[in-house]
């Protein structure tokens, strides 16, 4: 256990101040993966996890991409494949959105119903 310790400290040399301080950083998103996590457990043990599993994919990609990284005000919930987006984004983040839900995994169809905030550039 000793030697698993010492080896894991040189691969990641992390403190745990600088991992508290990356939580803080990020605790909105973080707090938002729990919620879904959460909110997803009973779907799953009802045995929906093609849905669940698609959700997560779809969260993920929305996280993970910069046009739509840490934005608020977009809701997505995947129910028997169809990716259910609501609520309000800019435009540019709204087309982006809907072009990430598109092309994930395990969505078959895209229902969209963000409203737009402010106008479209051109």
């Amino acid at each position: 256990m000793r030697l698993l310790r010492s080896s894991l400290r040189r691969a990641l040399p992390v403190s745990r101040v600088g991992a508290a301080l990356w939580a803080w950083q990020h605790r909105e998103e973080i707090a938002g993966w729990a919620g879904w996590a959460i909110r997803s457990a009973p779907r799953v043990v009802a045995g929906n996890q093609r849905d669940v599993l698609a959700e997560g994919r779809l969260r993920a990609r929305i996280s993970g991409d910069p046009r739509t990284r840490r934005v608020d005000g977009v809701e997505m919930e995947v129910v028997d494949g169809v990716a259910l987006l609501g609520g309000t984004a800019a435009p540019e983040v709204h087309d982006a959105v809907v072009e990430l839900a598109t092309g994930t995994t395990g969505v078959v169809r895209v229902r969209d119903e963000i409203s737009e905030r402010g106008a479209r550039r051109r």
